[in-house]
């Protein structure tokens, strides 16, 4: 096997191996890639070949550090590989990458179920450190969309059916919106939702990078709840391969006794349905032993509601290039989520 850099040229062989594997993951997708270009952030992009056959990737972003010439590189959900063998080889070309980009370090952020002892074996070998911050969350859930919608319906929590009912009964009408009135409302929506529920969010030219990034293609959509023509409630759904992921959603501070999220929730299940897809991931939740005044804990209930099935990864690692630089970026990260904490209690 050799590790080398993935030029424009294999695009398709690309995205075709991330769909198909067990651990692939939109992260992972060529346009993702593209799309972290257009805010500033480049795209390094390795295979693993066993003679001319691709059968690893990983694809991962360098982030400059403020006043100096030093940069930290970010891999959210892979590397992408079929075998362990593979995956230490792609460990190795990444390290080497990292050196010639500058990297103090680089964090990996595997998309590969924890429990798998050959698998977790290999970070341990290659030398990578446990990090002591994930960015992507460790925990997840999927709902399986191969079930007709009877067998989904009749699986979730009692009150999650009569709330979409509820919604029905209210007449909640769920709607594509895929231009740009439906992002700008998604937008708008979720700059309401971060002022409620006092957490941050990406900034407006994030979500329409991304969303002319990723829409052209059909990758990304616009769900809108809407009540006499006003809209409760938007989410952002993206597709690849064959998983639907709901990564962003967006709430009014009015009408949410009509249950606007769960008819999306519905919707988007029916959507999926629709497109083909087998597997919804649900983007993220708390873990199973999470404390009460977890962050995450409301919205995951939320999801939980809907009966899917919860699936823990192995957790971020830090590839470390430069050790004492190292050192110094993990305590001023610290000092920086101490101080936005702060600011968010204030505000």
């Amino acid at each position: 096997m050799i590790v080398r850099e993935v030029g424009p040229e294999q695009k398709e062989d690309w995205d075709n191996l991330v769909a198909c594997n067990p651990s692939g993951h939109i992260l992972q997708s060529w346009d993702w890639g593209e799309f972290k270009k257009t805010m500033g952030n480049t795209p390094h992009r390795l295979g693993v070949f066993d003679r001319d056959a691709l059968v690893g990737v990983a694809q991962y972003t360098t982030h400059p550090v403020p006043y100096t010439d030093k940069f930290i590189g970010y891999l959210p959900k892979g590397p992408v590989v079929g075998s362990p063998e593979a995956l230490g080889e792609i460990l190795e070309g990444l390290k080497t990458s990292a050196q010639k980009n500058n990297c103090v370090f680089l964090k990996i952020e595997p998309n590969i179920p924890a429990g798998l002892g050959e698998w977790e074996k290999v970070f341990s070998t290659k030398g990578l450190v446990v990090s002591e911050k994930e960015i992507f969350a460790k925990h997840t859930l999927y709902l399986d969309l191969t079930k007709s919608e009877e067998e989904l319906l009749s699986s979730m929590h009692e009150k999650w059916r009569y709330n979409i009912r509820l919604s029905e009964r209210k007449e909640v009408v769920v709607s594509e919106q895929n231009d740009q009135h439906g992002i700008e409302t998604f937008i708008r929506l979720q700059k309401q939702t971060a002022k409620r529920n006092k957490f941050f969010v990406h900034t407006d030219q994030y979500y329409r990078n991304l969303w002319l990034t990723l829409q052209p293609t059909g990758a990304a959509r616009i769900l809108l709840a809407s009540v006499n023509g006003k809209t409760l409630a938007a989410w952002m759904l993206f597709k690849f391969g064959n998983t639907l992921y709901y990564p962003y959603g967006a709430s009014a501070d009015e009408g949410r006794e009509v249950m606007p999220s769960h008819a999306l929730m519905w919707g988007a299940i029916k959507l999926g349905k629709q497109l083909g897809c087998s597997k919804f991931d649900l983007w993220g939740a708390a873990g199973p032993d999470a404390p009460e005044n977890d962050p995450w804990i409301g919205f995951t209930r939320f999801k939980q509601g809907f009966n899917p099935t919860l699936v823990s990864f192995v957790g971020a690692y830090d590839l470390v290039i430069e050790p004492s630089w190292y050192r110094v970026l993990t305590f001023a990260d610290k000092v920086r989520w101490f101080w936005l904490r702060v600011i968010r209690t204030v505000l």
